[in-house]
């Protein structure tokens, strides 16, 4: 029966992105709303909010299809609030990670570095920041591969 409404509300997001044009489907982040169902669902059995989540979600993806044609702004902003809420309970609760969370922190803090680097080692930035850079998004890369790996991507 779970199995039954998860692919059930996944074909309602693919239709629904197939029916819409690409702009309107990048704005309601709907690749992203196809993984929030994933993942509620393999949580929502040991996790009653998530459930509860599975079912606004589902609720509310069948708004937007029934009001696809009729968008309005309040739309896209109850939208990315409830999958604003979802992500977070999910990165809270349950220690997912955005995809390239790691890569971002990890490259501006390696930026940071090179340029201190740069200039106390070399005493030039400019050979500083590229290093600084590198490390950074080797670092960062390395652990986004890591999470995923483990299952730990939302």
């Amino acid at each position: 029966m779970e199995n039954q409404r998860v692919y059930k509300l996944i074909a309602i997001i693919e239709n629904f992105k197939n029916t819409i044009n690409e702009h309107t489907a990048t704005k309601l982040e709907l690749d992203k709303c196809k993984r929030i169902v994933e993942r509620l669902s393999s949580f929502s059995v040991d996790c009653a909010e998530c459930d509860n989540h599975f079912f606004e979600l589902e609720k509310h993806m069948m708004q937007l299809k029934d009001t696809k044609d009729h968008l309005l702004d309040i739309d896209y902003k109850q939208h990315k609030q409830i999958i604003g809420n979802i992500s977070s309970h999910l990165t809270k609760q349950h220690k997912l990670v955005t995809k390239g969370l790691y890569l971002g922190v990890y490259m501006s803090i390696g930026t940071s570095l090179g340029i201190v680097f740069g200039m106390v080692i070399f005493d030039n930035i400019a050979l500083g920041l590229p290093i600084g850079i590198g490390l950074g998004v080797a670092i960062g890369a390395g652990l986004d591969a890591d999470a995923k790996k483990k299952g730990l991507t939302l």
